[in-house]
């Protein structure tokens, strides 16, 4: 039986409050070591280079470890990037995405 679908959840609500998925905030984030605006305010990226490979067509493949920060709630990932000759790069795909660390709280009115 598989576990629940962070990563989908996390899609859900960033589309919800700031019209970004999740994969486009991670590629962005990890590619140029900054969070994308649009999801500035609810997220924060940690990322580290795992492994870069050059690909024949002058691409490169690159994987990322790190932890996403999304409303409080704190995830550890690991993806792949395709990055393009031309600069262009997409998620090849997201390997692990769990969350590790998170907070309540009650307010009393």
């Amino acid at each position: 039986m598989a576990g629940p679908d962070w990563l989908s959840a996390v899609d859900a609500y960033l589309y919800s409050v700031a019209r970004i998925g999740a994969e486009e905030a991670l590629a962005e984030s990890c590619v140029s070591g900054r969070v994308p605006t649009a999801v500035a305010a609810c997220v924060t990226i940690e990322r580290e280079l795992a492994h870069r490979m050059v690909e024949n067509d002058g691409g490169t493949s690159e994987v990322y470890r790190g932890a996403m920060t999304v409303a409080g709630v704190r995830y550890n990932f690991e993806c792949r990037l395709f990055i393009d000759a031309d600069g262009s790069h997409f998620i090849a795909d997201v390997q692990r995405f769990e969350p590790v660390e998170w907070s309540t709280a009650v307010q009393v009115a």
